[in-house]
């Protein structure tokens, strides 16, 4: 009876309704396809006429949403499209001598294809599907026959044409989005086929319900987070406030306004002047008198122990101890810079990127006090490149050419293994005297060199260049030199003055390569705000990077400082076709950063690196499917970390071997759950067990909390 019951439900069908019915489009080679999206089991009609043709819906009071058609189309084949009314049938107007042809995919979507072609009169040219009538209730008796296959499917999932198409209606707004194409089928009719009878699997279990482990703790206030990451929270750059420090006045005018009132009624201190100049001697480099005067606060502060170990940093002092920025040279900002000099010795997670742009945003005078140290503290990390962009940064302060740097160059040359014979006659014919074209070859061979070797130019060969472009710019090297200058330029990390050289050159192939040159720098080294202001482009202006390397580049570092926007434009280029795995990598993390997770699934569907891993978990987290996450982690080898959000799933998924804190609150959990023995027939014997079980459950409840503590003492 049952079976009948819902033979006789999936048969019967439900009268058609109006509803706006968006109409979506695609340019092809020697076609151009239209596509509707209609209700299963629609009937509809194509009426072929010269210069055109009229598509109907049977749908009462059908309306057709043509406002994405032309922004796709980029062919004239298809002029104009248009409904007189609700319900009428939509008009197609050809710019071609063309014809139209239409058939049903997958029993949901109309198809039309507009190909050039010459129509031939019929005495019906209009194309219909006799077998799908307009979807009207069924009064007619049942077939004698009826297919049995599908009944094999239980009650819970005979919705399966639901899913079917609930999964066409993501591949069309995927379409919309640009994420996939339409390649349905080629031009003309197709008979429409339909999926097999769907098989169940007989494992779903009806009337789930799905909890997390945070349900079962509501209530305890005092139940502490465990903390992970035992190291110290970094420092930010808004907390330290380096650039606050002192005002655009004269250094003797700020210090005669705060020694103004230091000393009040009775002698006693004015803490924030005295807070101030701290801070105004430590800017400008003295740091004895910066410690003099925290020396007159009278109990130190978070800031305070800051400004301490900075002051011993600027006279080259050992810092106090214990040392506040130890172990934060992980971090971003001028706290990974002030970490390497207050420790001394450059550790193997340190930043050196945000080392190095940090540096190069302090002002003149510590840039000159502090780079030799610096840079004697990379050489000695065998980081010989980074320190040689110290002593340029230093040079650009000094405006000289000190034998230290010159010492410093050679030492990082020999330490680098550089063909020695290649670098001393690059060096021999730049600085001969009588070299007059060959000299400019070979400065632009060794600036060519540096850029390889993603290294810098000295003052000298930056002013050579400079004058060799001068003096060359209307011989055949000319354009050459004026390359070579701009490359030299950006190397040398004046970026300003290497864009604006940019601004009015030729759009061939060598200056095409000169300006990816000089982004490509602009990402790996420039301060955020010199690389934001040119970085984020108006739009179109991404298609002016010709590389997908200076594109990735670009967008990596967008992505590291929050612009996702941005990020996603430079890694969605339509005309890049190398580093796919990357660019789709960065999408992700771009779809991330806008709580887009299923976007990011999509974007690295079938990439299974560690860095994919690392963002399918973080989608999984996102949207809260933690269960997820912790197969992703165990598969990556984070045993700790998949036992934790198996933990918060509510699962008892866990290694038996595990012995970190979540998986004996696993286990603990998990025995808790177990159900009480009861014994109904014995009523002492019942209360004796009740009570036994109630004191174990407290001690087990006493042994979680213990756990949770030990761990966030840890």
């Amino acid at each position: 009876m049952i079976r009948a019951l819902i033979l006789i439900l999936i048969t019967i069908g439900t009268d058609a309704y109006a509803q706006a019915l968006p109409v979506r489009s695609g340019e092809h080679d020697g076609y151009t396809r239209l596509v509707i999206q209609v209700p299963t089991g629609t009937g509809w009609a194509l009426d072929q006429r010269q210069g055109g043709a009229g598509l109907s819906i049977a749908i009462n009071g059908v309306t057709f949403d043509t406002s994405a058609v032309f922004s796709r189309l980029s062919g004239t084949r298809l002029q104009s499209l248009s409904q007189s009314e609700p319900g009428a049938e939509l008009d197609l107007v050809f710019g071609c001598k063309c014809v139209a042809t239409a058939f049903l995919h997958r029993q949901t979507m109309v198809v039309v294809d507009i190909a050039p072609g010459e129509l031939i009169p019929t005495e019906n040219t209009k194309a219909t599907i006799p077998d799908l009538p307009i979807n009207t209730a069924v009064t007619k008796p049942l077939p004698g026959e009826l297919p049995t296959s599908g009944l094999v499917l239980p009650l819970l999932q005979l919705s399966h044409r639901n899913f079917e198409d609930q999964l066409m209606s993501r591949i069309l707004q995927s379409a919309d989005r640009e994420i996939v194409d339409l390649e349905l089928a080629d031009v003309g009719h197709r008979p429409s086929s339909d999926f097999g009878p769907l098989q169940a699997t007989g494992e779903l279990t009806p009337n789930l319900r799905v909890s997390s482990v945070l349900d079962n703790v509501q209530g305890h206030p005092n139940l502490a987070i465990p903390q992970f990451d035992t190291r110290p929270e970094c420092i930010t750059d808004s907390a330290l406030a380096f650039e606050t420090w002192a005002s655009s006045e004269p250094f003797p005018e700020q210090v005669a306004t705060l020694r103004n009132g230091l000393f009040q009624e009775f002698d006693r201190v004015d803490q924030s002047k005295a807070l101030k100049l701290a801070r105004l001697y430590a800017y400008y480099g003295f740091g004895i008198e910066a410690t003099q005067m925290l020396a007159l606060l009278p109990e130190p502060t978070p800031e305070t122990i800051w400004l301490a170990a900075i002051a011993a940093a600027l006279d080259n002092l050992p810092a106090s101890t214990p040392n506040p920025f130890e172990g934060q040279q992980r971090c971003d900002g001028f706290t990974a810079l002030w970490a390497l000099l207050t420790e001394g010795s450059l550790h193997s997670d340190a930043q050196l990127n945000a080392i190095e742009q940090s540096f190069s945003q302090l002002p003149p005078h510590l840039r000159q006090q502090l780079g030799p140290e610096l840079a004697d503290i990379l050489v000695t990390a065998n980081q010989l490149e980074a320190s040689r962009r110290i002593l340029r940064a230093i040079e650009r302060v000094l405006q000289i050419n000190p034998p230290d740097v010159t010492l410093t160059k050679a030492t990082i040359a020999e330490a680098a293994g550089e063909t020695e014979t290649a670098e001393t006659l690059l060096t021999e014919v730049v600085a001969a005297p009588n070299a007059a074209k060959e000299a400019p070859l070979a400065l632009a061979r060794l600036v060519e060199k540096r850029w390889a070797d993603r290294g810098t130019v000295t003052p000298r060969d930056l002013d050579l260049a400079a004058s060799y472009a001068r003096e060359l710019r209307k011989s055949e090297l000319g354009p050459m030199m004026a390359r070579t200058h701009v490359l030299a330029l950006a190397l040398s990390q004046d970026f300003e003055e290497a864009i604006e050289h940019l601004d009015d050159v030729p759009e061939d192939g060598d200056w095409q390569r000169n300006r990816d040159q000089v982004l490509h720098l602009l990402a790996e080294r420039a301060d955020d705000i010199t690389f934001l202001r040119y970085a984020i482009a108006p739009e179109g202006e991404t298609r002016k990077i010709a590389t997908v390397e200076t594109a990735v580049a670009m967008a990596e570092r967008l992505a590291d400082l929050g612009f996702s926007a941005s990020a996603y434009e430079l890694a969605n280029r339509s005309q890049d076709r190398g580093m796919s795995v990357k660019r789709a990598q960065l999408r992700a993390r771009a779809a991330l950063s806008e709580d887009r997770p299923r976007q990011a699934l999509l974007e690295i569907a079938g990439d299974q690196s560690e860095a994919a891993q690392d963002l399918r978990t973080q989608a999984m987290i996102q949207m809260q499917d933690f269960e997820a996450a912790a197969r992703l982690l165990e598969e990556i080898g984070e045993v700790e970390a998949a036992d934790h959000y198996a933990w918060l799933a509510g699962t008892h998924d866990i290694d038996e071997e595990s012995l970190n804190v979540f998986a004996t609150l696993t286990r603990v959990q998990a025995s808790l759950a177990e159900p009480v023995q009861r014994q109904p027939d014995k009523p002492l014997s019942d209360a004796e067990g009740l009570l036994k079980n109630s004191a174990k459950t407290r001690l087990q409840i006493v042994e979680m909390l213990n756990l949770v503590a030990s761990d966030v003492q840890n």
